[in-house]
């Protein structure tokens, strides 16, 4: 596999931000063999009570419920959201989900079920949409992490490093991610990629 994302993406860095995301990428690699992801923005619908009404804490406590939520379906192991306003869509999140490639090779599924959840804790007045790969983006984010090629960790650190831009937060130093729980010690071993 062969990846080629610039080291330096085009936009200005928080670099707190920025080592969290990081972190955890690191956390999620060295605790899982084999990752999938789904990047998703969460906001409310124009125009609806909530959007209108729309304040940090409000959309950060519905995006709470919902990663709570997503938590508890079959192969997803993490999550990782941002907060930023525009003028478009108001108060929003960018979110990744992590899923374990053991239990699904389909992101869309998992995908879909935080889609149905959101549109219930929002009483239909959310959206969830959902990021794909597009022919101008110069990482693909389909491409599968796994722990024994560096090439596909390099290429979701430079995916994710959008969510720790300064531009479009507006002062806002709002970020939630799940706790990563250690590996395992029982099992097979990991070897590296020439053993």
């Amino acid at each position: 596999m062969t990846i080629t994302p610039p080291a330096i993406p085009c936009y200005t860095m928080d670099w707190y931000l920025h080592s969290l995301v990081n972190y955890h990428i690191d956390m999620l690699v060295n605790r899982y063999s084999r990752l999938y992801i789904s990047r998703i923005d969460l906001y409310y619908r124009k125009g609806s009570y909530r959007y209108q009404n729309s304040s940090p804490q409000s959309i950060g406590a519905e995006v709470r419920l919902l990663m709570a939520a997503v938590m508890e379906l079959p192969a997803v192991v993490g999550y990782f959201c941002v907060m930023e306003w525009t003028l478009e869509h108001g108060f929003h999140v960018h979110a990744v989900l992590w899923l374990d490639g053991h239990l699904t090779q389909k992101p869309y599924a998992s995908t879909e079920k935080a889609n149905a959840l959101w549109l219930g804790i929002t009483q239909g007045q959310g959206v969830l949409y959902r990021c794909e790969k597009k022919e101008s983006y110069l990482a693909d984010i389909r491409t599968p992490v796994s722990y024994n090629a560096p090439a596909s960790i390099d290429n979701i650190r430079y995916i994710l490093s959008y969510l720790a831009k300064t531009e479009q937060k507006d002062g806002i130093s709002w970020h939630l991610s799940n706790e990563v729980p250690v590996r395992p010690t029982v099992g097979r071993p990991r070897q590296s990629k020439g053993e």
